[in-house]
């Protein structure tokens, strides 16, 4: 059995995930930021980076997504102190659309379904 199954950035990478989302929805004092969902951190092999991936609820994304940047140094400070980290990665926040891409897939999958019946012949 491998000693090391998982690498240090993927375990890094669920503690940021979640030190990350616990800072938005408790230390953050924006509402608007309490939209938003990290929905998952990678991080490059030497650790100084991490791209963080977010879904935000409601209708103005593009303001949340910049209130988002704006707080990006408050929220890498509290990550490093909840962490306990010597090194906190620089965040580079990215908006997650797959909730967004699967909804209109499904929406398109169902519209085909149901051309699908009115096409179909009598029996």
């Amino acid at each position: 059995m491998a000693r090391n199954a998982f690498k240090r950035s993927d375990r890094l990478g669920h503690l940021l995930q979640r030190e990350i989302g616990n800072v938005l929805q408790l230390e953050v004092n924006n509402p608007r930021l309490r939209f938003v969902t990290v929905t998952g951190v990678r991080l490059s092999d030497d650790l100084k980076d991490a791209t963080v991936f977010v879904s935000i609820i409601g209708e103005d994304k593009q303001k949340t997504f910049d209130s988002l940047l704006n707080a990006v140094s408050f929220i890498r400070t509290c990550t490093g102190k909840r962490c306990y980290l010597k090194f906190v990665p620089r965040l580079n926040f990215k908006l997650d659309l797959t909730a967004e891409r699967a909804s209109r897939i499904d929406h398109l999958l169902q519209e085909m379904h149901s051309g699908d019946d009115r096409e179909a012949p009598p029996e």
